[in-house]
C-alpha cells in the first residue's frame, strides 16, 4: 500500500483546507440554532410578560368587582322587618339557622343574632321581633 501521498504538501493542504470549511460549516450552523434559541426564548419572555400584564389586569378588576359587590350587599341587605317575620317563622317551622340565612340570603351571624334576640325576648315575656317598635326599617 503507497501512503506517499499523505507527505505531498498539496494533500496536506487540502485536508487542512477541508477541515477549516468542516469547521466553519459548524460553527455557522451553530450561531444559526444559538440565535434561533435566543429569538425563541425572546418570544416567550415577551408572551409571558403580556399574560402577566393582562393576569393582573384582570385580578385588579375583579378586585374592584369584588369591592364593588361587597360594598352594594352591605348598603342593601340590611334585616328589614318583613325579612325578621320570614326568619322567625322559619325557625318555628323548625328550619336551621344556616338554611334560613341562605333562603334570605342574609350573613348567618345576623340570622344568629335574630334568634338569640327573639329566644331572650320570649324568655322575658317581651313581644315578637317582628312586632317591636324599637326596631325601624332602614332608609
Amino acid at each position: 500500500m503507497r501512503l506517499d501521498w499523505l507527505l505531498s504538501p498539496i494533500a496536506q493542504y487540502t485536508f487542512l483546507a477541508l477541515a477549516l470549511v468542516g469547521c466553519l460549516v459548524l460553527f455557522l450552523s451553530m450561531k444559526r440554532e444559538v440565535a434561533l434559541m435566543r429569538r425563541s426564548f425572546t418570544e416567550s419572555r415577551d408572551s409571558a410578560v403580556t399574560s402577566a400584564a393582562t393576569l393582573a389586569a384582570e385580578l385588579a378588576a375583579l378586585r374592584q368587582e369584588t369591592e364593588m359587590a361587597d360594598s352594594a350587599s352591605l348598603t342593601g341587605q340590611e334585616l328589614n322587618l318583613t325579612r325578621r317575620a320570614q326568619a322567625l317563622r322559619m325557625r318555628r317551622r323548625g328550619e336551621s339557622p344556616a338554611t334560613i340565612a341562605a333562603a334570605l340570603r342574609l350573613p348567618r351571624n345576623e340570622i344568629d343574632l335574630l334568634l338569640k334576640m327573639q329566644r331572650l325576648a320570649d324568655d322575658h315575656g317581651l313581644p315578637p321581633a317582628n312586632v317591636c317598635n324599637s326596631w325601624t326599617q332602614p332608609a
